[in-house]
């Protein structure tokens, strides 16, 4: 539950924001930061009684509704549709908060490997919502930066302190909800395409693997059953330290941002 950390941090954050800044729509905050807290909660509760999947995608929803309520019901594609969900949107924006928290916890288990690909997600959004002059998710997304640095210090190879499900599904919701409210809501679900790819392969086996490794010697990783994670992908391609294979995870997510960053400036 080191996680809990990272949540004091980003509130002590967003309070020192308001202190000097202020914003403009205080209730769309309010209601976006009780959105994040909510799927802290719930990440604290299985962390303390190891909740059941179905648990973890349906409270974390609930607790969303108030933010979907308020949540601007366009979604814009660029170049591609402009989507207004109307009344539906606060469904859909409870449902988007609840894929982005449990999408970030599935693909962690590695020193670091969680609060590095979070850093890498926040400052892409971060220069989103800069090229497109979209301030409002900088309220949530840059506090959230501050705690994950400061909180990857002792969490990188040999961890101090892990992050558990409370900053893991604190982490998404947090990335998803700056996201809508700057309206960069395409961008952002892209963002999670290696999380989208890591919830394929543990479909594959029903959600029943992990991703650490089957064996380790001479401090390499080794892996022998199934591809049911990305982690086991990278394994089974060669000889790997913990913190290489951390490395190249990361890396991986620097190629998919670099590439939402490019092509949102080409078109």
């Amino acid at each position: 539950m080191g996680g809990l950390a990272v949540v004091v941090g980003f509130f002590t954050g967003v309070s020192a924001l308001l202190a000097l800044d202020g914003v403009k729509n205080l209730n769309l905050l309010n209601v976006s930061l009780s959105a994040v807290l909510g799927a802290a909660f719930v990440g604290m509760m299985d962390d303390l009684f190891d909740l059941r999947q179905r648990h973890k995608a349906f409270l974390p929803f609930v607790l969303a509704l108030p933010f979907g309520a308020v949540a601007d019901s366009h979604v814009v594609i660029p170049h591609i549709a402009e989507l207004d969900f109307g009344p539906w949107m606060m469904l859909v924006a409870a449902f988007a908060v609840t894929c982005a928290a449990n999408a970030a916890n599935m693909l962690e288990g590695f020193n670091g490997l969680g609060t590095g690909l979070g850093i890498i997600m926040s400052f892409t959004l971060i220069i989103l919502c800069i090229i497109h002059n979209r301030t409002d998710g900088a309220y949530v997304i840059t506090p959230l930066i501050g705690a994950l640095i400061a909180f990857l210090w002792f969490n990188k190879f040999p961890a101090r302190i892990f992050p558990g499900d409370t900053m893991m599904l604190f982490m998404g919701a947090a990335i998803a909800v700056a996201g809508m409210l700057s309206n960069l809501q395409f961008q952002t679900a892209f963002m999670f395409l290696p999380m989208i790819v890591e919830f394929g392969l543990k479909a594959r086996g029903h959600f029943s693997a992990e991703n650490y490794a089957s064996r380790s010697k001479n401090g390499h990783l080794e892996y022998h059953g199934r591809i049911e994670s990305l982690t086991h992908v990278f394994m089974k391609r060669g000889h790997l330290t913990e913190q290489s294979l951390v490395y190249r995870i990361w890396a991986l997510q620097l190629v998919v941002c670099a590439f939402v960053i490019v092509i949102d400036l080409i078109l």
